[in-house]
Parts: C-alpha cells; structure tokens; sequence
C-alpha cells in the first residue's frame, strides 16, 4: 500500500504532466525513437502519456529504471524495485514498441528480464536503428565508432552537444524525441519534480 507521502507525490506529478508542443506534433514525421533516462516511478503516467500520443516506433532507456530507488545502495528494496519494474516495463513495451533497456548503477537485470517480452537488455554499445546508428549507455563516454547520436543518462553534465557529426543526447535532461526519417531532435521537459524525486537537485552531482 502506497503511503500518504508517495501518493503526493505522485499527485504533483500528475499535475505537471510532460507538454508536447503543437510545433512537435506538426513537424515530426517518423518514425519516432523515444529517449529517457533516470525515471522515477513517479513520472511514469506521464511517459506514458507522451507514448499514447507520439506512439514511438522505439524507446531507448539509459538506465536507472526506477530513480526513486537507489537499488545500489538499498539492496534491500529489491521488492519494491520489481513492482515498479514491472509497471514501466509494460507501459514502455504496449503496441509492440521496440525497447532497448542499458543497465544503469540502480538496475537489477534479473528483474527486468523478468518482465520484458520484446525488450532488449544492455550495458553500453552500438545500435543501428533504421538509417540512424547509435551509440548509447548509462554513463557518457565518447565511443571510438562512429555513430549519428550518442545516448547517455545518470548526471547533469555533459549537456546535449554535437561533436565530429555526431549529436549526443543526455536523458536526464530532457525527454529526447528523434524523428529517424531526418535525424531531427525534439526535446519535452520532464515534470518540475523529477529531479527532486531522483534526489539530484544539485547540478554539481549525479548519482
């Protein structure tokens, strides 16, 4: 059961759901790849939302499925953990949406492949989605292969940047849209409490 403080905070979120700009709808063609990162159970409802409406072809996630969990440190809340897994797990993967799960430090891998009937399940590495090519994982690192986008979660820094041709994306920051038919980038601001919920308020620091 759901204590008063949980339920709160999930009414703050409700009320700060993602906003997808009419420019966004009227622009993107598709097909859609979908980036996120650090996800507080939360703000689950509004992923979701933004899923019904843009209906991704594919979602990359970089980790730290449940950030309101920290699973490195509270081993013991393994539980918990897989409740929510599971919730996420099957919000991402209705339709049939292609879902490439990167384990972040707060990840368990039994759990998720628990739960994941067309998931993929990495550390780090290069995709080839369509025509875009990605690398991606929890953690920033500049890759030796060359790649269109480089995806990356768990910190404030680096920002998004574009570098030798290719776009890094940084999950935490935003909510990444990429339209693969012409490798255009949208970005949806996360609800004002996510940080706060991932405890990383200071841009000094992730976890």
């Amino acid at each position: 059961m759901k204590s008063i403080k949980d339920v709160c905070k999930e009414l703050i979120c409700i009320i700060n759901y993602p906003h997808i700009s009419e420019t966004l709808l009227k622009d993107i063609k598709g097909p859609v790849l979908l980036h996120i990162s650090d996800t507080p159970s939360e703000i689950y409802n509004g992923i979701f939302k933004i899923i019904d409406i843009l209906k991704p072809q594919y979602i990359i996630h970089t980790g730290d499925l449940v950030d309101n969990i920290k699973l490195e440190v509270h081993k013991d809340r393994v539980n918990s953990y897989c409740n929510r897994v599971e919730e996420l797990v099957e919000g991402l993967e209705k339709n049939d949406t292609k879902v490439y799960y990167f384990m972040g430090n707060h990840d368990n891998y039994e759990a998720i492949c628990q739960f994941t009937k067309n998931g993929t399940i990495l550390e780090e590495g290069l995709l080839k989605i369509g025509d875009c090519s990605f690398t991606a994982g929890h953690y920033h690192k500049e890759y030796s292969c060359k790649a269109d986008f480089n995806l990356y979660g768990h910190s404030f820094e680096p920002g998004h940047y574009k570098k030798d041709g290719t776009i890094g994306l940084n999950g935490v920051l935003n909510i990444n849209i990429i339209d693969l038919s012409n490798k255009r980038v949208f970005h949806i601001n996360y609800p004002n409490c996510t940080n706060r919920l991932r405890r990383m308020e200071s841009k000094k620091m992730g976890l």
